[in-house]
C-alpha cells in the first residue's frame, strides 16, 4: 500500500510545515506517503487536477465536514483493510465540488467544524502516524 495526499494550497505557516514534515517522515518508515500540493485557482481547474488522481485502482478518501467521523482506532482499521493504494483529497478555501465528493470512495470528517487546509493536513498526517502506531501496538496511542 502507498498513500498520496493531494492538498489544495501551500503550507505557509512554518509551525504546520515542521510538524507535517516530521509526521510524513515517521509514516514513510512504514508506508510510502507522497504529498501533492495543488495550486488553488478556478474551481474547474482544481477539480480536474484532483480527478486526475482518482482511479478504480486507488481507494479515494475525500476530507469533508459532511463525511463520516471515526475514532483513531476505526481510522487505523480503515487504512489497513485497504488492498489498494490510498489517495486523500484535502480541499482549499472553497472545499470540494459535489462531483469530487460523489466520485470518491469514502467521505471522512475530522469534525463538523471547518479547518484551514494546513491544519487538516497536519491532523491527517498525525492520524496516519497514529494509525500505524495502533496497528503496531506502540505506546504512542494510549487508550
Amino acid at each position: 500500500m502507498r498513500i498520496k495526499i493531494v492538498v489544495v494550497g501551500k503550507v505557509k505557516e512554518s509551525a504546520f510545515q515542521n510538524r507535517i514534515t516530521e509526521y510524513v517522515k515517521w509514516v514513510n518508515k512504514e508506508i510510502p506517503v507522497e504529498l501533492i500540493p495543488l495550486k488553488d485557482g478556478k474551481s474547474k481547474d482544481v477539480e480536474l487536477k484532483q480527478l486526475s488522481h482518482l482511479s478504480p485502482n486507488i481507494f479515494s478518501i475525500c476530507l469533508s465536514e459532511e463525511g463520516n467521523q471515526v475514532s483513531s482506532r476505526e481510522f487505523s482499521k480503515l487504512i489497513y483493510k485497504q488492498t489498494r493504494d490510498i489517495v486523500f483529497l484535502i480541499g482549499g478555501p472553497n472545499g470540494h465540488s459535489e462531483s469530487i465528493r460523489k466520485k470518491t470512495d469514502y467521505l471522512l470528517s475530522f469534525s463538523k467544524m471547518t479547518f484551514p487546509h494546513e491544519m487538516a493536513l497536519m491532523i491527517l498526517t498525525e492520524q496516519l502516524f497514529r494509525a500505524i502506531s495502533i496497528k503496531k501496538g506502540s505506546k504512542y496511542h494510549r487508550d
